[in-house]
């Protein structure tokens, strides 16, 4: 009896996956931050060599996990206290100056889920100090996002695995879902992006907010539910 209680109530315990960048928010956090960075630092050689590379990827099709450990090799020889405090501030600068910042129809799911009892996680290619204010205020406990390596308190411009992008968010969701013995099937997941697909199918539920053509092709094909960002 007392077995069949303990299976119940894990089988019961279910939890929401939302992608940050263009699914919550409408901005892409990471290069949002790099740039008020640059700004607030005056690292104008920096800043150039850093957008001609970025640039540079994308033009030549890269994926986005290689270009996503380029940019946190960009982070190597930073203080971690000094990046922390100024994502700090990024964020504030950010809901300050975009009054559209949220997309209100995924944060609608997100309030909708936590009213039925299903925590919601954000599962990201950001780094946890970017997302720490977006998390609080949405009352998110959880966080799946890019762990970067850090010694004598600055970081190497490395990052551990697994690489919450790409195939590496349903690693790290399923990761996850084994240390809180929840079934992915009873799971919720939301994704703007093709590059959230392996993420999507790691769940039972999967959402694709509207944006990427591709994305939403599959979706259509797959059955699953598309929504709009607003």
């Amino acid at each position: 009896m007392f077995s069949c209680d303990v299976a119940a109530i894990v089988a019961e315990r279910a939890y929401a996956f939302f992608d940050v960048d263009n699914t919550l928010i409408d901005a892409v956090s990471m290069f949002s931050f790099q740039a008020y960075w640059y700004r607030k630092t005056g690292e104008r050689d920096a800043q150039a060599a850093f957008d001609g590379e970025i640039a540079a990827l994308r033009r030549q099709g890269a994926p986005r996990e290689f270009i996503n450990r380029r940019y946190y090799a960009h982070f190597a020889g930073r203080e971690v206290v000094r990046v922390e405090r100024c994502a700090e501030e990024w964020f504030g600068h950010l809901e300050r100056s975009r009054p559209d910042l949220y997309h209100d129809a995924v944060i609608a799911e997100l309030r909708g889920h936590q009213a039925a009892g299903r925590e919601a996680v954000l599962v990201s290619g950001s780094f946890p100090a970017l997302l720490a204010r977006l998390a609080s205020r949405l009352g998110v406990r959880h966080l799946l996002a890019t762990s970067m390596e850090v010694e004598d308190g600055r970081y190497t411009g490395r990052i551990f695995d697994p690489q919450t992008i790409g195939a590496g968010k349903a690693t790290a969701i399923g990761r996850f879902l084994e240390r809180m013995q929840a079934p992915a099937g009873a799971c919720y997941a939301y994704g703007d992006h093709s590059s959230d697909l392996p993420m999507l199918q790691a769940v039972g539920h999967p959402n694709v907010v509207r944006g990427d053509p591709a994305l939403e092709a599959y979706a259509q094909t797959a059955g699953w539910r598309i929504l709009a960002a607003r």
